[in-house]
């Protein structure tokens, strides 16, 4: 094929070589006309982000929900556009940045932004490739093991309050005999009751899932999550000093913040409020947690959707 016809076929996404081709790409791969609406969707991009192709094409970047932010929880396709940037000077574009999934919840992607081109070398259109970031194992059993052995939340798919006990108290032990730190995230989902009253209880289990996914999917592979009440979740991060932890704290809750979920009214999102702490060296996992709701409950305390690390928090 030579460059002539290999720059046609790309003007024409819905050549049908070209789509089963395209759909054996492991990525995410989506192209956009010079208008910035959606002109092919690939199999990947489904499964990555929930929404089926007859959802997304024709429809432009610009409307919501938007589909990527980056990390300050900004729109990419808002003021300073970077498909606007790409389509200007011609060059591509490669960023981290989160996705929103159709079921609400944020996962970390690595973003490229190409130009396409005519044969006259203009630009006609521009691909999104997203290729997923998130952590290929979340926990280290197997949910079918976990189960079993009645240590999983069968509504979130996450371990549940049983199994974070067992697990704090076994890090606190390698910490008191090996000095191996970690830090601790107690999350409660802000006005869950009101929430619940006005929404419903389907769609505050929703914002639960959603939640649970945003953090599942935004930690290492070697963290944990747990849920620990109806709307509280436990967060275990290793190896972790208190500038990481206080980063990674608001990172998620930031995601929460910017992820939605579909109800029959349009779109429904939620805040945290956390708190944050490191083991400390008489602790036990009963000591751990209570500091940490405290500090979460200090989080409430200053107006919600905020993380708290020692009860003199600064503006974040």
């Amino acid at each position: 094929m030579d460059e002539k016809l290999i720059s046609e076929s790309l003007c024409r996404p819905s050549e049908p070589y070209l789509n089963r081709l395209l759909d054996q790409i492991s990525d995410g791969y989506a192209i956009l006309g010079r208008e910035k609406n959606y002109l092919f969707w690939n199999k990947a991009a489904t499964a990555l982000t929930g929404f089926q192709a007859e959802e997304i094409l024709d429809k432009s970047c610009h409307q919501e929900p938007f589909l990527f932010i980056d990390s300050f929880g900004k729109p990419l396709c808002e003021e300073n556009c970077i498909c606007d940037q790409v389509l200007k000077d011609n060059q591509p574009r490669l960023l981290e940045v989160y996705l929103q999934h159709k079921n609400g919840f944020r996962l970390p992607v690595r973003l490229n932004v190409i130009p396409l081109m005519d044969d006259t070398g203009q630009p006609v259109g521009l691909a999104e490739i997203f290729t997923d970031l998130s952590p290929a194992i979340a926990i280290p059993m197997r949910v079918s093991e976990l189960e079993k052995m009645q240590l999983l939340d069968l509504d979130t798919g996450l371990p549940n309050r049983l199994y974070m006990e067992m697990y704090l108290e076994n890090k606190i032990e390698e910490y008191q005999k090996y000095g191996l730190p970690f830090g601790l995230i107690y999350a409660d989902l802000d006005n869950y009751n009101k929430v619940q009253e006005r929404f419903g209880r389907f769609n505050s289990a929703k914002l639960i899932r959603m939640m649970a996914r945003t953090f599942q999917k935004n930690i290492r592979y070697f963290d944990i999550v747990s849920r620990w009440e109806n709307e509280e979740f436990l967060v275990c991060l290793l190896n972790i000093d208190e500038n990481r932890l206080d980063i990674v704290a608001n990172k998620l809750r930031l995601l929460v913040a910017e992820s939605y979920i579909t109800i029959e009214t349009g779109l429904l999102n939620a805040t945290v409020s956390m708190g944050a702490t490191l083991v400390q060296r008489f602790d036990t996992a009963q000591s751990l947690i209570k500091r940490a709701e405290e500090l979460m409950l200090h989080s409430k305390w200053l107006g919600r959707n905020k993380v708290s690390l020692n009860f003199s928090q600064k503006e974040t």
